[in-house]
């Protein structure tokens, strides 16, 4: 970089103010590249086929993803908090507008959390939720499906292939996607 010095120095103010932001911008590169792709390495992706669960609802039915084949399944992976309230609020929105006979709605609580912390959580909530929530005290739902966001939200198809996996989303754009698999 020794042509870019002159006499006044100005251009060397000038090339260093600009290695310093390329030194930035190269770093965040590096920083992101490190952060993001051991945290998306082995998550299931759209095209491959859904792992099978098979998990009680806060009633204590026993619920398995395969008993929905032939059905667009929405699934929200959940743990205790806001976003995922708000998620779930968005869900009975769906819920309201999407026939039971084509499109099912699962809320599961994926942290682990116990059936009773899972209760109290969901009483807080503005309404009701419209669907079947799901407890998974053993948090395989979390590692089968490699959950990274907080919420994640999964749209199975009625093969049972993963079709689309975003994290938090509004009820019109969830009920615009699924309208277009039926």
């Amino acid at each position: 970089y020794n042509i870019f010095r002159f006499k006044r120095g100005f251009p060397s103010k000038i090339f260093h103010k600009m290695e310093r932001i390329m030194q930035k911008i190269f770093l965040s590169l590096i920083i992101m590249i490190l952060g993001v792709v051991p945290a998306f390495a082995g998550a299931l992706s759209p095209g491959e086929q859904a792992p099978e669960f098979s998990l009680k609802t806060m009633n204590g039915k026993q619920v398995a993803l395969s008993d929905f084949k032939g059905k667009v399944v929405v699934i929200g992976m959940f743990h205790i908090c806001v976003p995922c309230m708000n998620q779930a609020m968005e869900f009975n929105k769906v819920r309201k507008q999407m026939s039971e006979d084509q499109v099912v709605v699962l809320g599961i609580n994926t942290n682990g959390d116990s059936k009773e912390a899972v209760a109290q959580y969901l009483s807080k909530f503005p309404e009701k939720v419209e669907f079947p929530y799901l407890f998974d005290p053993l948090k395989g739902v979390y590692k089968s499906y490699s959950q990274r966001e907080m919420p994640t939200v999964l749209i199975i198809d009625q093969e049972g292939v993963l079709n689309a996996r975003v994290p938090a989303v509004g009820a019109d754009q969830l009920v615009s996607y699924i309208k277009k698999m039926l």
